[in-house]
């Protein structure tokens, strides 16, 4: 079983005083934040550079802040053959509608007390105790 390093990136904008997290509607039915690879090419790569560096890859935008949520889950990804650990990070970014990647995917904007609800997965369900204390949601 090959292991990877992920990040988990909680992705956010001040839309207005309207804090709104991105999530991407998978086409193959599932809702999840994004993720990376960390090391994704690029040796020593700490996890804040790989949340920062993803977020530009990914979105097109230089982030303004990215939190460390100090939050990892192990995932077994059977059909993968991989064992993940996951770290979480809390990333805004500018107000404006980004598109992952090449927009590519349908994506909405959830606000906090909506997040829980919009994700598939219970380890990106978790993380949301912690961003809710940061943000005083």
């Amino acid at each position: 079983m090959k292991k990877v390093t992920k990040i988990l990136m909680f992705a956010y904008r001040n839309n207005n005083g309207r804090i709104e997290f991105f999530v991407q509607h998978h086409h193959d039915g599932y809702k999840n934040v994004l993720s990376g690879h960390v090391g994704d090419n690029i040796p020593d790569e700490t996890l804040e550079q790989a949340a920062r560096r993803e977020t530009v890859e990914e979105f097109g935008v230089e982030p303004i802040s990215v939190t460390n949520l100090n939050h990892k889950e192990v995932v077994d990804l059977k059909a993968q053959n991989k064992l993940s650990t996951e770290w979480a990070f809390l990333i805004e970014i500018p107000n404006t509608d980004v598109h992952y990647l090449e927009g590519n995917e349908e994506h909405g904007w959830y606000t906090l007390d909506k997040l829980e609800e919009a994700l598939t997965w219970p380890n990106h369900q978790r993380v949301l105790p912690k961003i809710r204390k940061i943000l005083g949601g």
